[in-house]
């Protein structure tokens, strides 16, 4: 029996600032559309001269479990990498879904791409602070007391 209702869908596109890449999401990202989010990071990975990677989620409308795992992929990939991976314009339910998993913190997040841009330039790749109780531990969770 065949489902009616909306359709989810996804815009992404990318573009390219000096040695950063942007990736912009709109609409909803989720186990129908994650494909398009992973073809178009994928293009960015075989991209050697990006060294940061902005992915702008503003636009984000609706983020499933498929979405999220997305999201820490592309994460321990730019780790892996060496590319800084910065989210911009968190908001509404991906705020609440990074919050609900104890990932808020684990995401370098700035408001907008512009301050991403601009933060990345400043300081360069992205290295754990002397201190950072995960440094070197691989963990992606953030404690309760962080939250």
């Amino acid at each position: 029996m065949p489902v009616s209702g909306s359709r989810s869908t996804l815009k992404v596109a990318s573009a390219v600032h000096g040695a950063a890449v942007v990736v912009r999401v709109e609409g909803d990202l989720d186990a129908g559309t994650v494909h398009l989010l992973h073809d178009e990071l994928q293009r960015v990975w075989e991209s050697p001269e990006a060294s940061v990677l902005v992915i702008d989620v503003a636009g984000i409308m609706f983020c499933d479990s498929r979405g999220l795992s997305e999201l820490i992929s592309a994460l321990q990939r730019g780790q892996a990498m060496n590319v800084r991976l910065i989210l911009s314009g968190v908001q509404g339910v991906l705020h609440r879904v990074l919050t609900i998993t104890g990932l808020r913190n684990v995401f370098e997040r700035h408001d907008t791409v512009a301050e991403a841009l601009s933060q990345a330039a400043d300081a360069g790749p992205r290295r754990p602070k002397p201190g950072d109780s995960d440094a070197g531990s691989g963990g992606l969770y953030e404690t309760a007391g962080d939250r």
